[in-house]
């Protein structure tokens, strides 16, 4: 159900209430259903929202990739061994994601402007957490 609330929300051009998001669901979901999904998609930080009168307008800050990859994240910060977490993940990826995981990386890098020149990233990361 979250997925279609931010696919409805992403069709959007500008932000919307919750009426205007269960109208496009066809009626499938009742209003305070509607409501209770952008509510807990807002504390995932997939939407925010901006009062306007008495209710509130509803913008998507993440499509359902990227609602993938907040669950993800916030599983991963969970675990008290992320290097294990994040092996394990690698070394289950099929051939394919993983030269997709390495050419996103090799992007990153590349446009990495925050990182001083000869700084290692990892141990940069490391210091951060």
């Amino acid at each position: 159900m979250e997925a279609q609330v931010l696919a409805v929300l992403g069709s959007a051009t500008t932000p919307v209430a919750a009426t205007w998001v269960q109208e496009r669901l066809d009626g499938e979901l009742a209003y305070t259903t509607v409501i209770t999904i952008l509510t807990r998609l807002l504390g995932k930080q997939a939407v925010t929202r901006t009062r306007s009168g008495r209710s509130f307008l509803w913008t998507p800050v993440a499509d359902e990739a990227g609602l993938t990859a907040l669950r993800m994240r916030r599983l991963l910060d969970e675990r008290d061994d992320r290097d294990a977490v994040l092996s394990s993940f690698v070394s289950a990826l099929s051939p394919h994601d993983e030269r997709v995981l390495r050419s996103l990386l090799s992007a990153a890098d590349a446009t990495d402007n925050t990182t001083a020149p000869g700084t290692d990233r990892s141990a940069a990361g490391e210091a951060e957490n």
